[in-house]
């Protein structure tokens, strides 16, 4: 079982009597004293900050849309440790929707909060990596990046990752002994090791507290979050007021985005005939469906499924129903998180991932990343990731099964998103162009999908979504949604 960060201030490891370890203390002593942190039990900043859609943007190399955050505050506790962010957001306007609403954020890390993905965000600030490495013996080694020469201090947190390696962080200390970034990885199901950069720039001392007047976080080299500082304090006295310890959250064994108790329900895949070797595998209410094409030579997956457990039933399903063909391509609709969860199992199969054009680099980089943090399919057995990309049509044919792919385009959605097209069976195969419930209006997606789908007169007559709906649709749902 993971241990939980909050135990790290705990955690105090002999040091070994040799100069690096020295060293290390020495340049940690150093910037707390520059950074006035030497009693430092707590910190809280203010200002205004903004937070992109990781994993959701209409272009998925970015930039992504960005949240605007007012009224922003954040504080820390180092003695539990936990943290607390509130602010007032405001999304980004989607043309063709109603205007954005103001809302509430309310972010909070807690020692219930095992993830490393959540206990990052307290560890890489530039207080909590001091904290960290006074107590994790922590090294220390002399590095020159653009010109500049910097102290790097490293420490190797008591948190595993799944496959069992801790997680290492470092911190870059500058010549007047400010830390201006942490980095460190948290694994992450499409993009591997995903690298996590937090830059602190602009030091300077906001009436007693030293503070960073700039900070940017980085996921995956996409600006994530950053902050316009304006005021900061140390060891504040109404720490209690601006921090209250959060209840732990409510039936979960993991905290947000963990498991529920007992783990992940085990996948019962179903294979529903659509016609002669045409299947629709699915788990029932909430699957993300997939359609399995034969061909003479090899059989074609239509999305990968998500998450990986389902992926990986799929896989199991296909050699089930097609024993003696291969497994050769699975296309993918857009790269959204949520459906692209079951792509590294594909990759790990050999399987050649058929995609637009402009999700063509974001994929390489993703699914070529190093993955020794995580324990899942792709890590268990690596491979180079295989692409072949469609334009704005693509056509795969043996002479008596054809497939063709769509790039529907403008799209408020991605930009990067296909539709599949089965003339044999007449279907029309796509992801989150949702039709409107009755009596509703149909949004901005099936506005742009109508006009595009009647240009390239596609002679499709079943209508079927990866999201599974309730009941069948058809290409006179689609008109109807839009008032033709």
């Amino acid at each position: 079982m993971l241990r939980t960060i909050g135990r790290i201030a705990l955690l105090v490891t002999l040091l070994p009597a040799g100069a690096a370890a020295q060293d290390a203390t020495a340049v940690i002593g150093n910037a707390s004293k520059a950074m006035g942190a030497d009693n430092l039990k707590s910190v809280t900043y203010s200002g205004s900050a903004s937070t992109g859609n990781f994993g959701q943007s209409k272009s998925i190399a970015g930039p992504l849309a960005v949240t605007t955050i007012t009224n922003y505050t954040r504080a820390i506790d180092l003695t539990v440790p936990a943290s607390r962010a509130t602010g007032t957001t405001m999304p980004p306007a989607i043309p063709g929707a109603p205007p954005p609403q103001p809302g509430t954020l309310n972010m909070n890390v807690a020692p219930a909060n095992t993830a490393w993905t959540q206990q990052l965000e307290i560890w890489v600030t530039p207080w909590g990596f001091l904290k960290g490495a006074s107590a994790n013996n922590a090294t220390s080694r002399s590095q020159r990046i653009g010109g500049k020469t910097y102290n790097v201090v490293t420490w190797m947190t008591p948190l595993k990752a799944p496959s069992g390696q801790a997680y290492r962080v470092n911190g870059y200390i500058n010549d007047q002994n400010m830390i201006e970034r942490v980095e460190t990885w948290v694994g992450e199901n499409l993009m591997g090791d995903m690298h996590v950069l937090a830059t602190y720039t602009d030091w300077k001392d906001m009436g007693g507290a030293m503070a960073p007047v700039k900070i940017v976080q980085t996921r995956g080299g996409l600006v994530f979050f950053d902050v316009d500082v304006t005021a900061a304090r140390l060891n504040p006295p109404d720490l209690a007021t601006l921090a209250p310890a959060p209840a732990p959250p409510a039936g979960r064994a993991g905290g947000p985005g963990g498991p529920p108790p007992g783990g992940a329900p085990a996948m019962t895949v179903t294979a529903e005939k659509l016609g002669e070797g045409l299947y629709r595998l699915t788990t029932g209410a909430g699957s993300y469906d997939s359609l399995l094409v034969e061909f003479k030579d090899y059989v074609m997956m239509l999305e990968a499924g998500q998450p990986e457990a389902r992926s990986v039933a799929y896989i199991a399903e296909t050699k089930k129903l097609f024993p003696n063909k291969p497994l050769r391509y699975v296309w993918n609709s857009h790269p959204h998180a949520d459906h692209t969860g079951g792509l590294p199992a594909l990759v790990a199969e050999g399987v050649t991932i058929i995609t637009h054009q402009n999700n063509k680099v974001f994929f390489e980089h993703a699914l070529n990343t190093p993955r020794p943090l995580l324990n899942d399919t792709l890590a268990k057995n690596p491979k180079k990731v295989k692409i072949e990309t469609v334009g704005e049509k693509k056509v795969y044919t043996d002479g008596t099964r054809t497939v063709e792919f769509r790039h529907i385009y403008p799209s408020p959605h991605s930009n990067g998103l296909t539709v599949a097209f089965i003339p044999k069976e007449k279907i029309l195969f796509q992801a989150d162009y949702t039709l409107p419930a009755p009596g509703q209006q149909a949004n901005d997606h099936i506005k742009a999908l109508q006009p595009a789908l009647e240009k390239m007169n596609l002679d499709f007559e079943q209508y079927i979504p990866v999201h599974r709906g309730a009941a069948p649709q058809t290409k006179a749902d689609v008109w109807k949604a839009v008032g033709k």
